[in-house]
């Protein structure tokens, strides 16, 4: 998979792994969309660091998540619930098998 110097490599390979779906909502990613990476089941509750307990998410799908899973209240520990600017899908596109910017 190519590389892009906007996009972190493990958001590249969920987008491509989920076919450019959100895993809660089922809906396409669109360019504006803000994603954010879950963990499956919650790092609270013993979930690991690994691909297969990652997921891509819509931010608000991601907050729905959270809010029922369980995990809500419990990221203080997790570093990726710092504050962090979003991952957004802007001017993006699959060309050859490879996340690529369009100008």
């Amino acid at each position: 998979m190519g590389e892009h110097p906007e996009i972190p490599a493990r958001v590249a390979k969920l987008l491509k792994g989920q076919k450019g779906k959100c895993a809660h909502c089922g809906n396409y990613f669109r360019e504006g969309d803000s994603l954010e990476v879950d963990h499956i089941i919650p790092k609270s509750i013993g979930g690991r660091e690994s691909y297969d307990n990652w997921q891509l998410l819509h931010r608000h799908c991601h907050d729905t998540k959270t809010a029922n899973d369980g995990s809500l209240g419990n990221k203080s520990s997790c570093k990726s619930a710092k504050p962090k600017p979003p991952v957004e899908l802007n001017l993006w596109v699959w060309e050859n098998d490879m996340l690529v910017m369009t100008y």
